[in-house]
């Protein structure tokens, strides 16, 4: 399929509203157009009757930033054809790997039969090269169910690992699980990946606004006297995880960006 400003609109708005719940708005539209055909913002402010403060120190940085957040890595101007193109080479709307586990994995944890009912299949982004490897999916979906599960997704490049993990968040959130999925791309690596400190409050307070919840971290945080690895595990257990009735399914994509950093992923990981 060819990848033009079309495509480029389609990937934006599904990936969205599976991630935020909302399409492109028509500014950010007017913005994606602009920017595809090279214009600058004055001229695009200029061809629409906006002032180019509104379009330039408002709507794009905004959502550069919400890009940025739903693809997983840093989407700003200049690059932000490649981000959509490599997202949607990995994803596109199908069917047919979410009939699969939504047929096979209807497991409770209390082996009782799942009756919820599961999302429609054009809000489910699917990879249109992945290569079913069951019953791994299956296993992945209803160990994710079981309290207190931890998952390690390991592979190459480009092998489906965050079209699975999607896939599963989403049938998660189908059963009523509260989720958060960050992906460590996100982190500043000259600021967040230097500091164990701020590293964890960074950690912690985007798994906040992953779950739309208020940010408290001050409330909790102690280095000096409790430290940074205390701070971040009470704010999980104290506020975080019972912050709802539901379970929370989390889930940490990239997290080898840290090993290049061992005074972070040493006491992280240990």
């Amino acid at each position: 399929m060819e990848f033009d400003l079309d495509e480029a609109l389609k990937i934006t708005n599904q990936a969205l509203s599976l991630k935020v719940k909302r399409s492109l708005t028509d500014v950010e539209v007017i913005i994606l157009k602009g920017t595809w055909q090279r214009q600058e913002y004055d001229e695009i402010a200029a061809k629409h009757q906006y002032a180019t403060s509104y379009i330039s120190q408002d709507v794009a940085p905004k959502l550069w930033k919400t890009l940025s957040e739903v693809f997983g890595e840093k989407v700003k101007k200049s690059n932000f054809k490649q981000v959509i193109e490599r997202y949607g080479q990995e994803q596109t709307i199908t069917k047919p790997s979410l009939a699969k586990i939504h047929n096979s994995a209807k497991i409770m944890p209390n082996n009782q039969e799942s009756i919820s009912t599961y999302p429609p299949q054009t809000e489910l982004l699917t990879f249109e090269r992945y290569v079913e490897r069951s019953p791994l999916e299956t296993t992945c979906y209803k160990t994710m169910l079981q309290p207190g599960s931890l998952v390690r997704i390991k592979a190459s490049r480009l092998m489906g690992k965050t079209f699975l993990i999607t896939k599963v968040l989403t049938l998660l959130a189908a059963q009523g699980y509260r989720t958060a999925n960050l992906s460590f791309k996100l982190a500043d690596r000259k600021t967040h990946l230097t500091d164990l400190d701020k590293f964890l409050r960074w950690l912690c307070i985007n798994i906040s606004r992953e779950l739309n919840l208020p940010n408290h971290l001050n409330e909790y945080w102690d280095e000096e006297d409790m430290g940074s690895k205390v701070s971040c595990t009470t704010y999980f257990e104290d506020y975080l995880i019972p912050s709802g009735d539901s379970p929370l399914a989390l889930c940490l994509d990239d997290v080898d960006l840290l090993f290049p950093h061992p005074e972070i992923y040493e006491d992280f990981f240990g």
